[in-house]
């Protein structure tokens, strides 16, 4: 049973096996014929070498070693000849049009993705070449690529595959509110998905299918993070309960922008210079150097300031998600399960997740800890 199915997802082989199959009935047949013509002659002396001077005649290799001297053993070689030139030739065209067609299916999104460790991106909006630009200006080491997954036509993510080839792009076609599009975008191997307000249906940014693709990514991975884009805010709290680690309101800092402009000018323009992902002094994250852990971030300042040409402004850390399970006792009693139950009862999640932990201009003699990276500006 396994061996079928494994057949039957491999479309190259599964293709190729009635061609192969015609190859190896006409080797064995024309050396059949060769050798039973040749029987009396002492140039074909056994099976296995009228099976090499059939298989050299059907690919037009020629050596010339063996050859049929009676005029039955030629006309077998003729047969042989006509043949061989057919299902080689049949051959050819198959593995051909496999390619051509695999082509064709990658070109308009329809091919399974095989990437690891890729960030997904849900939805389109004339946003995502902002996006595309950031990822694109992050260090060589930390890409794994990207999917683009949406409704958008092939054309337009042909024009975003060339210009951002650097970025290993792949597209996906479809609905990604849907089991069978994320798998094809193969969620299961990605590292973090990205889900944007879309107008590929409407032509307007719209937050009514962010809700759907959250779920239905959670669903497939528990553990694979998860960031969302929207507009309205009230929005928030659903995908908050829906398991999306971050979410990022459109307009959610303009009202403190024009405030600055008034007391403060020259703030907001510091602020988008700093996101601007063109600029060279733009925020990062950095990995702190394994020297300076356990000492004061005092001393990650002057690091970063003398060796780097930056400004550490804080520090930044992954918390690890935390599972039911791990607190229970270890002999799971009835009120362990009890205690679990409830928890079900209460759609409240199993695993409580893990976070991005900031910590924004610590005191100078604060201890760095191990998993801690710096972020900087500069």
């Amino acid at each position: 049973m396994k061996k079928k199915s494994l057949l039957r997802g491999n479309g190259l082989l599964t293709s190729l096996l009635p061609v192969l199959g015609a190859i190896v009935a006409v080797a064995i047949v024309g050396a059949v014929l060769v050798y039973a013509a040749e029987a009396h002659h002492d140039n074909i002396n056994s099976f296995w070498d009228a099976v090499w001077y059939t298989v050299v005649t059907m690919t037009t290799v020629g050596y010339g070693d063996i050859v049929p001297k009676s005029v039955l053993g030629r006309i077998a070689g003729i047969i042989v000849m006509l043949a061989g030139i057919s299902v080689i030739s049949l051959l050819t065209a198959t593995i051909s049009s496999i390619f051509v067609e695999q082509k064709i299916l990658e070109n308009r999104g329809l091919r399974q993705i095989k990437l690891k460790g890729h960030t997904i991106i849900c939805g389109w909006n004339q946003r995502i070449q902002n996006l595309l630009e950031a990822l694109n200006s992050t260090p060589q080491d930390r890409r794994a690529g990207v999917v683009l997954v949406n409704e958008m036509p092939p054309e337009r993510m042909d024009e975003i595959l060339s210009e951002y080839s650097n970025l290993n792009i792949k597209y996906v076609y479809g609905d990604y509110t849907k089991e069978p599009t994320l798998s094809r975008a193969n969620v299961k191997e990605a590292s973090a998905a990205i889900i944007l307000p879309d107008l590929s249906q409407t032509g307007v940014p719209r937050d009514d299918r962010t809700l759907p693709a959250a779920l239905t990514v959670r669903s497939l991975r528990r553990d694979i993070r998860v960031y969302a884009h929207i507009i309205d805010r009230e929005n928030l709290t659903h995908l908050k309960r829906a398991g999306v680690d971050d979410v990022i309101v459109s307009d959610d800092h303009v009202g403190f922008l024009l405030a600055s402009e008034i007391t403060s000018p020259g703030i907001a323009q510091a602020v988008a210079k700093m996101l601007n992902s063109e600029n060279g002094s733009r925020l990062r994250r950095e990995k702190i150097p394994g020297e300076l852990v356990g000492k004061k971030f005092a001393d990650v300042q002057e690091f970063f300031r003398i060796q780097r040409n930056g400004i550490a402004i804080g520090l930044v850390a992954e918390e690890e998600a935390v599972k039911l399970s791990d607190i229970l006792s270890s002999d799971y009693s009835a009120i362990d399960s009890f205690i679990e139950r409830k928890f079900k009862a209460a759609g409240i999640d199993m695993m409580e997740k893990g976070g991005v932990h900031l910590n924004i201009n610590p005191p100078l003699d604060y201890i760095v800890h191990e998993k801690e990276d710096a972020i900087v500006i500069g």
